[in-house]
């Protein structure tokens, strides 16, 4: 099956996608997305997971800052998520019971 479109056509899905250009993380995100995976795979055990650590420490994130997609994170919600995620590690030292 060939689609044939019009000139006009043609120059609306052009300017179409580039509207849809492709989204960047924010340089910061990638950094604390980095230190988040390195803390679960060190702290990874039989009962917790790397997975469920993972995906209990973005959840918090998105309650906090309120985004549905980790990955766009931007600006201050970044600097929040840190606040999360520092905050998360430092309860895990201070009332956890258990050792790694």
């Amino acid at each position: 099956m060939r689609v044939e479109m019009t000139a006009k056509e043609f120059s609306e899905y052009t300017e179409y996608l580039n509207s849809k250009q492709r989204h960047t993380c924010d340089p910061n995100w990638l950094v604390l997305h980095k230190e988040i995976s390195d803390y679960c795979h060190r702290h990874a055990t039989w009962r917790r997971s790397f997975s469920t650590q993972q995906g209990f420490i973005y959840g918090a994130i998105r309650l906090v800052t309120g985004v549905n997609q980790i990955d766009s994170l931007q600006g201050h919600q970044v600097a929040t998520a840190r606040a999360v995620f520092d905050g998360l590690v430092d309860w895990r030292e201070r009332f956890s019971d258990e050792s790694d």
